[in-house]
């Protein structure tokens, strides 16, 4: 039996599913099995598939979403320790090596994540989670008023917004970490599950995890479409220590390998934004707000998820959605000048003025507004 069960959930990937196939077969750990789920593809992903690898198994079904392909693969994984990886995306060569390797050496923990880089192309790189931890996050817990991402006292260390410890690698990935090229890197550790709440802290694709978490957490819940990965690491944190290397270890690819559009586009980004800010506002909801619903923080974070779903539907010229959203929003936060602006312009401007170009160049400015506000934060007392 291989040690580790890797899972690759796919949908009409044939322009990108050689290239992860390939990051597998690359890895300096071999003893795996590649458990790939065909979820109704209707190009010959197939084909392409056909005779890469012996230790490949190729599981064809009915499309069922993302959930559900990834279930059936945890359904026919046989190894103690768990791995998922998108077929548009690929792994570093050292992910299963240095991940198995931390396991090993701390056999009381129940998974460990890494930085997932995404490569939007001509050296466009977005470097998780350190952009969420630096700045993303801390400009949310700014807007709503909470304390919650400060930094420790003399501390420079953004990731130690989230994560109570900070250690060098030690004995177990030295060597490993030394063959990569990359600079210092640190493992950090703490129960995080509250912090969640400001959005993504981790990745399935680039974490492994023991079987034993997988039992405990089970299946991704096929209810959500788009983001059931988020559920699933959020149980993951409410049950368990998180574990997380600052080195990437995983590539997730915002084109094809020779920089074409993909065929089949991203669930969560473009067309799909909306129903994965939905599906976001769902979890917030389940893990977080409906515990303490008259919490002013959680409030405003929820109320917030409003807005930025308002924007989203009033990008699309959803006219009746955007003014609900908007409404909500200005409903709970008290003098927010933006939700009040879009509330009024979805119910007092008639929508056949509001042209696409239209609604483009009012995000574009109110989105320059917002940042040079947040810079000037930065210079006043």
């Amino acid at each position: 039996m291989a040690l580790v069960s890797v899972i690759v959930p796919t949908y009409n990937r044939a322009d990108t599913i050689k290239r992860a196939i390939a990051s597998v077969q690359a890895q300096t750990f071999q003893d795996w099995e590649l458990i790939v789920v065909d979820d109704g593809s209707t190009d010959d992903t197939a084909t392409v598939l056909a005779g890469l690898d012996p230790r490949l198994v190729l599981i064809r079904q009915e499309n069922q979403g993302i959930s559900g392909a990834r279930n059936t693969g945890l359904l026919n994984a046989k190894s103690p320790y768990i791995a998922f990886l998108d077929s548009d995306d690929e792994w570093l060569p050292h992910h299963l090596e240095l991940c198995i390797g931390f396991l090993r050496a701390f056999p009381e923990e129940q998974f460990v994540t890494t930085e997932l880089w995404e490569d939007f192309g001509k050296g466009r790189v977005l470097k998780h989670y350190r952009v969420e931890t630096s700045d993303w996050y801390p400009e949310l817990a700014s807007r709503v008023g909470s304390r919650a991402l400060a930094l420790p006292d003399g501390e420079t260390d953004d990731y130690l917004r989230v994560y109570q410890s900070r250690e060098p690698i030690g004995d177990w990935g030295k060597r490993i970490v030394e063959k990569t090229g990359f600079g210092e890197v640190f493992h950090y550790s703490g129960h995080i599950f509250d912090s969640l709440r400001f959005g993504y802290l981790m990745a399935m694709q680039n974490t492994v995890l023991t079987r034993a978490a997988y039992e405990t957490v089970g299946l991704f819940d096929r209810s959500y479409r788009v983001v059931s990965d988020f559920g699933l690491m959020a149980k993951l944190c409410q049950n368990y220590r998180a574990n997380y290397l600052s080195i990437p270890s995983c590539i997730k690819h915002e084109l094809a390998p020779k920089g074409g559009r993909l065929g089949e586009g991203h669930l969560a980004s473009g067309a799909g934004a909306l129903n994965c800010a939905k599906e976001m506002l769902r979890w917030f909801e389940h893990f977080f707000w409906s515990q303490k619903p008259a919490d002013p923080e959680l409030c405003a974070l929820r109320a917030d998820r409003h807005f930025e779903l308002g924007q989203l539907a009033f990008e699309r010229g959803l006219h009746a959605e955007a003014l609900e959203y908007f409404r909500e929003a200005h409903g709970v936060i008290k003098g927010s000048r933006r939700a009040a602006f879009f509330e009024w312009l979805e119910s007092k401007v008639p929508s056949r003025l509001l042209a696409p170009w239209v609604r483009s160049y009012v995000l574009r400015v109110d989105y320059l507004i917002v940042q040079f506000a947040v810079a000037l934060q930065e210079f006043l007392p």
